[in-house]
């Protein structure tokens, strides 16, 4: 471990502290990002001095790492570069709560799936919400077998280097971030399309029962509101 860091999106009445390695800071010095003395004392929330960048480079030379003096960064700053890698991966986490319990996918479903309401319709919808499962499946698969560098962990790829090395790109400017993200946004997507399934089953079963569309949504209205009570 080469430093802790208290993160920076914390509330101040329970500020979290982060590990930061040797081998994240030698991932922050090497591309893509490339960062200078400036960025990475910020990073590493050092205090600004006068002598500031030669104390760092000085201790970073110690364990072996080199940060020349003047180096130009080569990667935009974005806010994700003010995030070590694991503030960055803590929000990821919390990220992926917050899809997982709030994101309003059957309520989307259903307000989605109330225009398309002709029967000859229907089963067109319906195997083209099978078929978008199927490839986000596809994708969320690749994702979630993205072996990048993070803290020290170094793990064995599972995918061709071709796309783990440009998966590897996007985690070392993101910091861990990238992936599981859009893996949460993913399952987001996934839960909608499999409530808008259900919704168009629904609605399938009240057009062969003779009822309206609108007559089968104040119905099932009805019984999410005395669900609720």
């Amino acid at each position: 471990v080469f430093c802790s860091v208290p993160g920076r999106l914390s509330l101040l009445s329970s500020t979290s502290k982060y590990k930061v390695t040797v081998a994240e800071v030698q991932r922050r010095l090497s591309p893509p990002e490339c960062l200078n003395a400036s960025l990475l004392g910020g990073v590493l929330r050092r205090a600004k001095s006068k002598n500031g960048g030669r104390s760092l480079r000085e201790r970073l030379d110690k364990i072996g790492l080199n940060l020349p003096a003047g180096r130009r960064k080569a990667a935009n700053v974005t806010l994700l570069t003010s995030l070590v890698e694991g503030e960055a991966v803590h929000l990821a986490r919390d990220f992926g709560y917050v899809c997982e319990t709030e994101f309003p996918a059957k309520t989307a479903a259903e307000y989605l799936t109330r225009q398309h309401t002709e029967r000859n319709e229907l089963g067109n919808r319906k195997s083209m919400l099978l078929a978008a499962k199927q490839i986000f499946k596809e994708f969320t698969d690749m994702l979630t077998q993205d072996r990048s560098p993070l803290g020290n962990a170094r793990p064995g790829p599972i995918l061709e280097p071709e796309i783990q090395s440009c998966l590897t790109h996007f985690s070392l400017i993101t910091h861990g971030f990238g992936s599981p993200a859009i893996c949460a946004a993913m399952s987001s997507l996934q839960n909608y399309l499999n409530e808008a399934v259900k919704a168009l089953d629904k609605m399938y079963m009240a057009n062969s029962s003779g009822q309206s569309p609108q007559e089968n949504h104040s119905k099932t209205l009805d019984k999410d509101e005395k669900h609720r009570k």
